[in-house]
Parts: C-alpha cells; structure tokens; sequence
C-alpha cells in the first residue's frame, strides 16, 4: 500500500512540475511563424536582438516579458527557420522572425525616413535624411531620441547637424507599408499602444513595444501611423504619452527637416517635443 501511494504522489509531482518546465523552456511562445519571408546572405549587416535572445533562453526565462532590444550584427549562416548571427566570437542561432536585414547596396535622399541604429552608440533606431550629400553615407537626424522641449534651445543645433551613416548600415522605409521599422499603433483595451514593427505575416504582427519587449497582435488590430502625415499646425492629433497614443493635443510647431513635432495639451501652454512617429491624426 505505501508503494502504491509513494508512486502515485511521485506522479503527481510530475504533473506539476512538467507544465512549468516547459513554459519556462519555451524557445517561441509568440502565435508568429518563426519562417518569415526575408532575404538575407552571409556577411549582411542585420538587426537583432541576438544578445539578448540567447542569454534568455539560457537562463529559461520567459520570453513574452524579456526586454529584447535590437542590435546590428552580421550574418554568419543563412537558415529557413533561423540563421547564425555573428556574436563577438560566439555565433548564435536566431529565428528568422527576430532578424531584419539591411540591404547592402542602400542610397537614400534628403527627408527619407531609415531604419538604422545609433551609430556613435547602439540599438535600432529611425532616423530622418538631413544631407544626401553622399547617398550612400546620408547624415541623419535620429527620430527615436528625445529632444527638448524647446524649439528654439541651442542644444538643437548640435543635433540639427545630423550623424553619418556607414554604408550598407539602413534601409529606407517606405509610407504606410508593412514594412518592418514601420510605426504602428496597436488596439489593446479601447487604448491605442504604440509600437515598431518586426515583421507582417498573414493576419499576424510581430511588433517591439514598450520596454523592447516582442508583442503578437491581429493585423486588423493595428494601423499604420504614417511618417509623412499631412499635418499643421493648429491641428488636432494623437500624441504619444509613455507607450499609448492619446487624443486632446494640439500641434504649435512643426520642424520637419529633423522630423520634430511641438504639441501642447488642450488647456495647457506647455510645449512637448514628439518625433514625427508620435504624432498622428490616423487614430
């Protein structure tokens, strides 16, 4: 009889066990083929979080709450499913849906909006032409930093100067497309979260929000918020606050050669700087 109960309290200890395992081993918990259609080849530059990924499932934690943030890398092996990515001597394998190639022979113009990374420091970026002198290696005003509130403060001007970008290092983005770098806005509680976008397949959206951390939405709970939007000002718009959009701003400047936007709050003289991704009359 205490055999027969030893061995069915053990069996009960496997069944609890088991199931927290497995979640804390799970290398994909997003509903998102990890096969997505991209073209890459060895020794492309690429964003990632290829750092961050590894040591997670390393150290089994759960991924849907990991802070993933985005890197440049270089393509070691080329995979269906996932591909080796360079790692300071220790390649890595990575889910093709966490990689975003850069193509190697981009030029862009002046206003062009790139998907990039911070180039004098690190972690993916958009950023905004401001000298097409050289298209291969365009100056750029970065559109994911803050700025101060104050159009006219002279720390803008060192800004305003913009940084140059190595070639084969962007990829221009195109309006309104599920393009991954794309702003996007996600429906979420009768609230609008905002977001970058990773990759489009089907009816899904792989997207980076708040806190770097990979978020799942339905394609028809998410719009597109576009980088060249008509507005002016006196305008009426959605703003970014934390990681949502929200109604009741208004535009009072607009300094679209560096992709800034000054709003102020209905009832408030206080002016905020927002990038050109944070203000939108699309919502």
């Amino acid at each position: 009889m205490r055999k027969i109960v030893k061995a069915m309290l053990c069996m009960v200890a496997v069944l609890m066990v088991t199931p927290a395992i497995a979640q804390e081993s799970d290398t994909w918990p997003w509903d998102f083929p990890k096969k997505v259609k991209i073209s890459l080849a060895e020794g492309q530059t690429v964003l990632s979080p290829y750092t961050y990924y590894p040591e997670k499932i390393k150290n089994k934690e759960p991924l849907q709450d990991a802070v993933l943030i985005f890197y440049d890398t270089t393509v070691e092996k080329v995979g269906e499913e996932t591909s080796v990515l360079a790692n300071y001597g220790n390649d890595v394998e990575i889910p093709n849906a966490l990689i975003i190639p850069l193509p190697q022979k981009a030029k862009a113009k002046k206003g062009d909006i790139v998907l990039t990374w911070w180039q004098s420091g690190s972690g993916m970026q958009r950023a905004i032409v401001v000298d097409d002198s050289n298209p291969a290696e365009p100056k750029v005003c970065y559109l994911d930093m803050t700025y101060p509130d104050n159009p006219d403060s002279p720390k803008l001007e060192e800004k305003r100067k913009g940084e140059s970008l190595k070639p084969a290092s962007f990829t221009v983005l195109k309006d309104g497309q599920w393009q991954s770098g794309a702003q996007v806005a996600m429906k979420k509680d009768d609230e609008w979260r905002k977001g970058v976008l990773i990759h489009a397949e089907g009816d899904k959206v792989l997207v980076l929000g708040f806190g770097s951390k990979i978020e799942i939405y339905n394609k028809a709970d998410v719009r597109i918020i576009p980088f060249k939007e008509k507005i002016k000002v006196g305008d009426k718009v959605f703003a970014s606050w934390v990681s949502y959009y929200r109604p009741g701003y208004i535009v009072a400047q607009i300094d679209s050669e560096i992709g800034r936007v000054y709003v102020k709050k209905e009832g408030s003289d206080n002016i905020e700087s927002r990038s050109i991704t944070e203000v939108t009359k699309v919502l």
